[in-house]
């Protein structure tokens, strides 16, 4: 068996996890595979040619026990003179204010809170301490669910993550190597007791299931997880296929889209169900909407019907209807009422566009607030700001521009997804003149700056939600 060392070595620079250079947040828990993670990275830090810092999250679920664990993971990173960020977030007063899925919450605020440790050191890499095992009950659990052939099969040695990345390199090791590292290095940890509950599936899985595997096949978490890497190549490929050939037959409509049926079938049916996906993500606009196998199936047959005229009704109300060769994806039953809705820019917070949120008000009623940004400009009272769903032709006027730009043209230059620009906000002026984009960028009617001709002030403020994901 490849020691530990040399098997994390040569997984991180295999996949380029890892460059000099780089700024390194690690979050650790304090439990033995996050510890081991930051122990290894911070040994090596010079032969890698990076900096390490470390994060915790105390999400107060288990009171003088959630603090010591926050206490004991300071107390590590200090004796390893490792820069450490660490928060109380009461996970128990967030539910019991807003509900919601207690994991999935904890997950939503330790990411947030990840998110601003990032901006605040300008890291480059946020590591997480996913190892070989976690891969094999990933894939197994999505295999149980049925939604193994439709997700990124399994957990991804790296993904996005605000500007920079988010990286697995213990994918490369199982829990007994990480364990025998522990003890090696005399590495105290702590543990968590949720970890041996059988209520959860995947402790089901640990406990019993994959014990059985590996004594049938003791590197049976390593050949999963080589696996993992190679499908999630293939299936990144596909879905960037699939999402560029949908591009060029797609067309947005009114709280919709639609698209031909012929053009859709003569595609690889491989990528046709990768088509289907990518039309239902946009539909839902990344709604939490279960997508099974069964569905997108239906949606693939009517596809390649041939029928004159069929509805077929999906998920929230929403409908799929092809009439021939046309297929329209409806965000509301066919013959409802679909207004697009607008509303005012007013001296009241705005409801959320795109992880933001505004208020308008003169230049003497605007104060500072935390995580807010001022958009200068000016105003005799005659203009009026309106926040509605971008229209075909939108067009902006940016700064330094001497033509004005497409708003689409402007989000195909941002990179944001096809299934995510249909129905994106933007707001203007009751002559339809659109003066910002929200998440993307402002038109030259405002400034950071104040000018000595402005009078009001466009208040811009992010919503702290965090998006799901691994």
């Amino acid at each position: 068996m490849k020691k530990f060392h040399k098997k994390m070595m040569e997984y991180i620079k295999k996949h380029r996890l890892l460059v000099p250079g780089d700024k390194v947040l690690v979050g650790c828990s304090g439990g033995i595979d996050s510890l081991v993670m930051l122990h290894f990275l911070k040994s090596n830090e010079r032969l890698l040619g990076i900096s390490v810092c470390a994060v915790h999250v105390n999400h107060m679920l288990r009171g003088e026990e959630s603090l010591h664990d926050r206490l004991f993971t300071e107390a590590f990173c200090q004796a390893m003179h490792i820069p450490c960020f660490s928060r109380d977030i009461p996970i128990p007063d967030i539910l019991e204010r807003d509900g919601g899925n207690k994991q999935q919450v904890c997950r939503e605020q330790r990411y947030a809170y990840f998110k601003e440790v990032m901006e605040e050191t300008s890291g480059a890499k946020l590591a997480t301490a996913h190892h070989a095992d976690d891969q094999l009950e990933t894939i197994l659990m999505s295999g149980l669910r049925g939604t193994l052939q439709y997700g990124s099969f399994g957990i991804p040695q790296r993904r996005p993550f605000e500007g920079g990345e988010l990286i697995r390199p213990m994918l490369a090791v199982n829990r007994d190597e990480i364990e025998h590292y522990a003890k090696e290095h005399a590495l105290v940890h702590r543990e968590d007791p949720s970890n041996a509950e059988e209520f959860y599936t995947r402790n089901r899985l640990r406990h019993t299931v994959v014990p059985l595997l590996k004594k049938e096949n003791r590197m049976v978490s390593e050949q999963f997880a080589e696996l993992a890497g190679m499908m999630q190549q293939d299936q990144q490929f596909l879905m960037e296929l699939a999402e560029e050939k949908l591009h060029r037959m797609i067309r947005y409509e009114d709280n919709g889209l639609g698209l031909s049926a012929e053009s859709f079938s003569k595609e690889a049916l491989a990528l046709q169900k990768r088509m289907v996906l990518l039309l239902l993500n946009y539909l839902y606009n990344e709604q939490q909407v279960v997508i099974t196998r069964q569905l997108v199936e239906q949606v693939q047959e009517v596809m390649q019907g041939s029928a004159g005229t069929v509805f077929l009704h999906l998920p929230q109300n929403c409908m799929m209807v092809r009439q021939y060769d046309s297929v329209f994806f409806s965000r509301h039953p066919i013959g409802e009422a679909a207004d697009q809705e607008v509303s005012s820019i007013s001296a009241e917070w705005s409801k959320e566009l795109k992880g933001y949120r505004y208020k308008a008000v003169p230049l003497p009623l605007a104060e500072p607030a935390e995580g807010c940004v001022f958009w200068y400009f000016s105003s005799n009272g005659g203009i009026r700001l309106l926040a509605r769903s971008r229209k075909p032709g939108d067009r902006i006027q940016l700064s330094g521009m001497e033509h004005s730009k497409k708003v689409a043209r402007l989000m195909i230059d941002e990179k944001v997804p096809v299934s995510l620009r249909g129905d994106w906000p933007v707001i203007a002026t009751e002559n339809d003149d659109v003066l910002f984009v929200p998440g993307l960028r402002p038109s030259n009617f405002f400034s950071r700056v104040k000018r000595d001709e402005d009078n009001w002030v466009l208040i811009e403020q992010k919503v702290k939600i965090a998006k799901s994901g691994l």
